[in-house]
């Protein structure tokens, strides 16, 4: 059989790359880079950025390409990294809250007099408790919750939600009775500058932006094409932020504001809101700002394409400061 896409070696993968236009003024480090990040990564990755019309744009090279690809993979770690400790967190107030006041037993805190049954078309109770009974299972359950299931008479939310997946709890919070998502609500973000019904939009809208991202990081998916469906309210955020993280005018976000909302930018402010710990913010905005707002001159070009790619703001770097 002729394949049609047969391998190449990395001659013939220079020649292709040449003909569509990507400068390798040095074959070795040419080969070097396509074994260091995938030929597929590299080229198809980034394609809809710099191959408009399937050739290059002009002055493109093979090392801008792969420091383009570096600091893509960079902010896909930071997001994963900053992410999980929002997953644990949320994941923590939730069981808190659930084990306190329903109990530990998951018969008690899973019963489905404490839920909503039905919250839209998509979600109900049903289905979410469908979902974390398959780690009940003692056949298929993980751990620690097998361990639970074979060596105690319970399983409390704190050791079952470890083995339930970041859009199995988002939902069940989503089910969850007001009074009880309430208070969780108000433990995750205890300023008194939001109401608690924003303050439960914020928390479902930012998890499952972070789960978005974090999944297109997880499987090597086009990242810097990712964007949040279920938009993250930029006044909410604007009220718990210093003055500039978020701009206003007349009254309402600003047009690109919101546009950056979508982005990475929204999914960092919301991670660094949710956060709400000094010292972990800080190391966040450091990382965060190394790599999105280098200072050296050299990198300014791999910035503003990169911000240009993902929608993120121009003055990234001013934004970013503002935080502290």
């Amino acid at each position: 059989m002729e394949y049609d896409k047969p391998f190449r070696n990395l001659d013939e993968q220079i020649h292709i790359l040449r003909t569509r236009g990507l400068e390798i003024h040095n074959e070795e480090k040419g080969k070097h880079i396509l074994l260091t990040s995938s030929y597929y990564d590299l080229i198809n990755g980034y394609k809809d950025i710099f191959m408009p019309n399937d050739k290059f744009k002009s002055g493109t090279t093979i090392e801008k390409l792969f420091i383009f690809d570096y600091m893509d993979k960079s902010v896909q770690a930071l997001t994963m990294k900053y992410g999980l400790m929002v997953e644990v967190k949320f994941k923590a107030h939730l069981a808190y809250v659930l084990a306190k006041n329903l109990g530990v037993h998951q018969s008690d805190y899973l019963n489905a007099h404490h839920y909503k049954i039905k919250v839209n078309k998509n979600l109900t109770f049903l289905n979410v408790k469908e979902e974390i009974n398959k780690q009940l299972d003692v056949n298929f359950a993980k751990q620690p919750t097998k361990h639970y299931l074979k060596n105690h008479n319970h399983v409390p939310p704190w050791i079952l939600f470890k083995n339930v997946s970041l859009g199995t709890s988002i939902n069940l919070f989503k089910c969850l009775s007001s009074s009880n998502k309430s208070e969780v609500a108000n433990l995750l973000i205890p300023s008194d500058k939001l109401e608690t019904k924003e303050k439960i939009d914020l928390i479902i809208t930012a998890m499952e932006g972070i789960r978005r991202f974090r999944n297109f990081a997880a499987h090597n998916l086009k990242f810097v094409k990712c964007r949040t469906v279920y938009n993250i309210p930029g006044e909410s955020l604007y009220k718990l932020l210093h003055k500039g993280v978020i701009r206003r005018y007349n009254g309402k976000i600003a047009k690109m504001d919101k546009r950056a909302l979508k982005s990475i930018f929204g999914v960092i402010l919301a991670i660094f809101v949710l956060l709400d710990d000094k010292l972990i913010q800080d190391c966040m905005v450091s990382e965060f700002s190394a790599i999105l707002a280098p200072s050296s001159d050299n990198l300014l070009f791999f910035r503003e394409e990169y911000a240009h790619a993902m929608d993120i703001p121009k003055d990234i770097a001013k934004r970013l400061s503002k935080l502290r």
